[in-house]
């Protein structure tokens, strides 16, 4: 039985890695390239009124007084863009002008989006495409255009999974293999808990507070984002030692009480970011929408979060050998989600793929 657990564990480690591999593969190479082409992207509008996506990075724009003019090969004929510079700001296109084949063709300014700053979209429509040729345009972009089919909310929601599923794998492998790897991994966790809640306690404190001791609004930003530094990579350490030594019990009880705040900011972090996500995944949005529901939900939250990091507490200040897996294991798993959900919602948010 150990035996088949253990393949499994190292079966949907491997797997996550593939999938999220994958995935982050998917998004870089269709993300927007702006300023480089300078509009967010162009759709096709086809007989059928459906829309092909044509990603940006295909097209070869070059900048002249008053306009940009860009173009790219489609279906062996040429496809070029000229946008009208704005009076304001040159990316603020008062015009669109297209032609394919030689033939001028309808262009139209469809809105904004953040790819990633705030850049027009576009739409081009009787092309004169047969329905063969509008099929091997979508093929030629499939992953661009399954993007768009899948959009925001169904993003947020493989991220979700994607997260959750780290923070399950990254568990299940650290009971297994509770060695050095997995210390490490977890007293690197704890120090970017920590970081993440220095932060955002003293990112609250209203600027009012601080300018009167001579603080602006820059400097002030500074001492937060330093002291969320120093007391991460100072949680980071302790951590570690608490893992590798042996203290006594006043040092073993202090930095354990470190450690879980650092532990109470990785589940908060991690449950905060996907409820909302995995409720809408699971269709009971809307019935947990309502402000009371949303009170409830938020103090369960802290509730959870408040006695993993008391577990951790009493876990790391045993200091058994049994102990310290089970908190790797909570350390690991919470880290993992953590991170996971913080590196896809910035990815998400800073390609322009999500608002």
């Amino acid at each position: 039985m150990r035996q088949a657990v253990l393949f499994l564990s190292r079966f949907l480690f491997s797997l996550w890695i593939v999938l999220i591999s994958a995935f982050l593969l998917l998004l870089l190479q269709n993300a927007p390239s702006v300023p480089n082409t300078p509009f967010a992207s162009l759709s096709i509008r086809t007989e059928q009124n459906s829309t092909v996506r044509l990603p940006n990075r295909i097209f070869t724009c070059t900048e002249t007084g008053q306009q940009f003019q860009c173009q790219t090969e489609l279906q062996d004929r040429l496809l070029a863009l000229r946008l009208t510079k704005g009076k304001d700001y040159k990316y603020d296109f008062s015009n669109c002008r297209a032609e394919y084949g030689g033939r001028s063709v309808e262009c139209k300014d469809t809105g904004l989006n953040y790819a990633p700053i705030l850049a027009q979209m576009y739409e081009i429509k009787n092309l004169g495409l047969s329905s063969q040729q509008i099929q091997a345009i979508r093929q030629e972009y499939w992953s661009m255009n399954v993007l768009v089919r899948l959009g925001e909310l169904r993003l947020l929601w493989i991220s979700t999974g994607l997260s959750l599923a780290a923070g399950i794998s990254a568990a299940l492998f650290t009971w297994f293999h509770p060695g050095n790897l997995s210390k490490s991994f977890a007293s690197f966790a704890c120090g970017i808990g920590m970081y993440q809640l220095i932060g955002s306690w003293l990112g609250r404190v209203p600027y009012t507070l601080v300018t009167p001791y001579g603080f602006t609004p820059e400097s002030w930003g500074s001492v937060v984002s330093g002291s969320a530094i120093v007391t991460g990579v100072i949680t980071m350490l302790t951590t570690a030692l608490l893992l590798w030594s042996s203290l006594n019990r006043f040092s073993k009880s202090l930095l354990s009480i470190s450690t879980s705040a650092a532990i109470f900011s990785l589940c908060w972090w991690s449950l905060t970011w996907n409820s909302n996500h995995l409720l809408s995944l699971l269709g009971l949005a809307d019935m947990f929408s309502q402000q009371g529901y949303s009170y409830l939900i938020m103090q369960i939250v802290q509730v959870v979060s408040i006695l993993l990091a008391v577990a951790a507490a009493i876990l790391l200040w045993l200091r058994t050998n049994q102990s310290i897996q089970r908190f790797l294991c909570l350390g690991c798993g919470f880290g993992a989600i953590a991170l996971a959900t913080n590196l896809l919602l910035s990815l998400l948010l800073g390609l322009g793929y999500v608002d």
